[in-house]
């Protein structure tokens, strides 16, 4: 089988990847038995368990062991993703998400960051989403709404979307955390348990539309002021975050049947700037070009979704092949068997001394898509 096949990677997460970070990336002693995921391995598959551990992570592995249930990938998936949802719930959950979700805990499961974050709430309501396909719990119903109606009551920004975070709002505001939520909100639409979520989807596409991508020209930039001016003025963009946005309006239009218009060519046409010859997604790319020569492998798996997409084929008709097998060689080849080098220079030297869990949520919602 060839490394540029999604096959291979699906053989690869399902013999190496999915069975390293239920083992090594789980920690069953912890938190008064449950076990949580930890943050990171090291270059050897060692896990780190010193570093505090992020509710994100939790929630993203979540997703990543309920999606290999759901498909047959893992036979302990489903168990493993409840197990640590349990964890999550217990420990970060504030007043059962009535106060929202703290940052993060040591190992044992002490809070030590009880900010609430965005980004994070955003991979809670998808987690949620995955526990309730697994178990239809009504606590786990009654958890979605309680985060909901704390996003609404205390992070809701007058200019639209939401507060980066609470309770000291920080700047600059970023487009990605609106982006993670509008994929919160499709997981949630699509379980049905907690009801239509059909205004909250049109909500984010507004954004899009009026703030992240307002002109057909334009990059999608990361960073914004208080009332959704670009910070450098638009020049700069991650192709990564391009090529994720092509696959959320694209399950837009198949989960809400909200059209996806010219919205698609325009994110493509400017994410293609940055993938190489060979197929490698760069970091960041400015008005002349690639900004620094550097990869990391999620904007690799998010371009793999959006080549898949028949505007993606059209825009480069072997794109799904040429970026799994760049990634392949530069971000799987070096490393342990079921990890990843995860960002590297132009000449494939890593530059990072650790695997963070998270990457694995990337790959696992690519193949997914792809399988």
């Amino acid at each position: 089988m060839n490394a540029d096949e999604p096959g291979f990677w699906i053989d690869w997460l399902c013999q190496q990847a999915l069975p390293l970070w239920s083992s090594a990336g789980f920690d069953r002693q912890s938190n008064s038995g449950r076990g949580s995921f930890v943050e990171r391995l090291g270059l050897d598959g060692a896990p780190q368990h010193e570093v505090p551990r992020r509710v994100m992570v939790q929630a993203r592995q979540v997703h990543v062991y309920a999606t290999a249930a759901r498909n047959g990938w893992f036979g302990d998936g489903a168990e493993l993703a409840l197990r640590a949802g349990e964890t999550m719930i217990a420990h970060y959950a504030v007043d059962d998400g009535k106060q929202g979700w703290a940052f993060s805990c040591t190992a044992q499961g002490v809070v030590i960051d009880l900010r609430r974050d965005l980004y994070a709430h955003a991979f809670v309501l998808l987690a949620l989403a995955d526990l309730i396909r697994l178990d239809p719990n009504p606590r786990y119903v009654a958890l979605v709404c309680n985060t909901l109606a704390f996003l609404e009551r205390e992070m809701a920004h007058p200019a639209g979307g939401f507060l980066e975070q609470w309770p000291v709002p920080v700047l600059p505001r970023r487009q990605n955390p609106h982006m993670h939520l509008l994929e919160a909100f499709l997981a949630l639409h699509e379980c049905g348990a907690v009801g239509d979520f059909a205004r909250q989807i049109e909500a984010m596409i507004a954004l899009f539309d009026r703030w992240f991508m307002a002109s057909p020209d334009a990059v999608l930039p990361e960073f914004f002021d208080d009332h959704w001016t670009p910070v450098d003025g638009g020049r700069t963009f991650e192709p990564g975050h391009h090529f994720e946005w092509v696959w959320l309006l694209t399950r837009c239009t198949v989960v809400c049947g909200i059209p996806a218009g010219d919205r698609i060519d325009r994110l493509m046409r400017q994410a293609l700037r940055g993938v190489d010859a060979q197929g490698g997604v760069v970091d960041q790319v400015g008005p002349a070009g690639p900004l620094a020569r550097t990869y990391r492998l999620w904007p690799a798996m998010e371009a793999a979704k959006a080549f898949a997409i028949p505007t993606g084929h059209a825009a480069r008709p072997n794109g799904v092949g040429e970026v799994l097998g760049s990634a392949r060689h530069r971000f799987l080849a070096p490393a342990v068997p079921g990890g990843w080098i995860d960002r590297t220079d132009r000449h494939g030297l890593s530059l990072v001394d650790h695997m963070p869990a998270s990457s694995l949520y990337h790959i696992c919602t690519a193949l997914d898509f792809l399988r």
